[in-house]
């Protein structure tokens, strides 16, 4: 890379992030030893991502898609052709299509957007390509796959979006995608943040069989070598071997979160993204729920890494948002079921106030009684002093005191010679020595 601006800092688009309100297991009143379901637990975190104690309903949901084209489609890594990723977006613009289908089934709204797809669009509402960054991305196999000013527009992108569907008001946003290439790209991301090898993150995708497999595992094994030394950098990562769309979802993701809203993932790519800003950001997947597990090996991995369990399991994943779409009435039924248990909860009971006493009521006088019998039971014992009397004592040179004298017992001085630690006691005076060592006779 040539010197230049600092890449954009991931934490500038999640400012004022926070992490959403801590949850308690409340009591169960019907089987208190019954441990916690599954829809239990996502009903505590729909309620902490919403800072409330109960749940409020799901009505306003928006799935917003990210659309782009990948060079790396070219090395025929898909069972798509490159360039049909312009009539997907079409055909959901126009509410064609199996999550065109599954959004209005649920009443979801639906916002697409092309931020790099290879085609102008110019039939489509300008809403559409308002945020469009560049026409596909470069093949990541042998180059970048954008220059680091249109990786932070396509972030920055992205948080506006956020910023827009926020704003207008909703209560849950989901994340999709559409994109020739795109589980290789997100392949390689995943391979890149957790040091993993092409064979442990490369899937299916979209049905490829086993020589597109090889291709595919051939294609992401050279990007990933070209990313290594950026794995720590996540905007240098997007820019070297990302898109323009997952970019996006990587602003999108960061500005939902500092903005208080839930969001549900749907499949690999929204999981690569989710990757990257976390890597970022770290913590900042306490904001996310993850809809579906799928066949996509990157996706098992990406999940364990940001610790996001899924809500279904689903196998092999269509995409473009139909597994959030299918995990949605599991949300749904946990908030109703938080709901239902909060309404059927006994009220928690009120502690007691203590009574006051009233001045000069017979409770305070008898209280006043019985301390002042207890003062008066206390009984003050008297305390004897003994006197001591020091008795000087002359000691001649080479001697000392063994023991004090004490008054009125008169013990006879006891004269005890230096010499009393030796092993043997020296002969008297006029004896010999051999008189000195000789024992009495039986």
């Amino acid at each position: 890379m040539s010197d230049g601006p600092p890449p954009l800092n991931l934490r500038e688009l999640a400012e004022g992030l926070s992490s959403p309100r801590q949850q308690t297991a409340p009591p169960r009143v019907d089987a208190p030893l019954l441990a916690d379901s599954r829809l239990e637990t996502v009903g505590r975190w729909l309620a902490s991502t919403q800072d409330r104690d109960v749940p409020a309903p799901l009505d306003r949901v928006r799935l917003v898609v990210f659309a782009g084209d990948h060079g790396v489609a070219h090395a025929d890594v898909s069972r798509l052709a490159p360039g049909t990723t312009a009539d997907a977006v079409r055909a959901l613009v126009q509410g064609r299509g199996p999550t065109a289908s599954l959004a209005a089934l649920h009443g979801v709204g639906v916002a697409v957007h092309a931020v790099g797809v290879d085609d102008d669009l110019s039939d489509l509402p300008a809403a559409v390509t308002a945020h469009a960054v560049r026409r596909g991305s470069g093949d990541v196999r042998v180059e970048d796959a954008m220059t680091l000013a249109e990786t932070e527009t396509a972030l920055r992108a992205g948080a506006a979006v956020a910023d827009a569907e926020i704003d207008a008001g909703v209560d849950l946003l989901v994340l999709g995608d559409l994109g020739v290439g795109a589980t290789t790209v997100a392949a390689v991301l995943v391979a890149a943040c957790l040091r993993k090898g092409a064979v442990e993150v490369v899937g299916r995708g979209s049905g490829v069989d086993d020589a597109a497999w090889m291709r595919k595992t051939a294609a992401i094994r050279d990007a990933v070598r070209r990313s290594r030394r950026h794995a720590t950098r996540p905007t240098v990562l997007l820019q070297t071997v990302g898109s323009a769309d997952t970019a996006a979802a990587v602003g999108f993701l960061l500005r939902a979160a500092a903005r208080r809203t839930p969001v549900l993932l749907d499949g690999v790519v929204s999981v690569a993204a989710a990757l990257v800003a976390s890597r970022g950001v770290p913590g900042v997947e306490s904001w996310w729920a993850l809809a579906a597990r799928s066949a996509e090996p990157a996706l098992v991995l990406g999940a364990e890494r940001t610790k996001l369990v899924p809500l279904l399991d689903l196998g092999a994943g269509r995409g473009g948002g139909t597994a959030a779409l299918t995990a949605l009435p599991v949300l749904r039924a946990a908030q109703a079921l938080a709901a239902s248990d909060a309404a059927d909860a006994p009220p928690a009971p009120e502690p007691e106030p203590e009574p006051e006493p009233v001045a000069g009521s017979a409770q305070e006088e008898e209280a006043t009684s019985v301390h002042a019998d207890e003062v008066a039971a206390v009984e003050v014992l008297p305390v004897e002093v003994v006197a001591v009397e020091v008795v000087p004592v002359e000691v001649a040179p080479g001697e000392r005191v063994l023991e004090e004298r004490v008054p009125d017992e008169r013990v006879p001085d006891e004269r005890v010679p230096d010499d009393l630690d030796r092993d043997e006691a020296a002969p008297q005076a006029g004896a010999s020595p051999s008189a000195a060592n000789e024992r009495p006779s039986t």
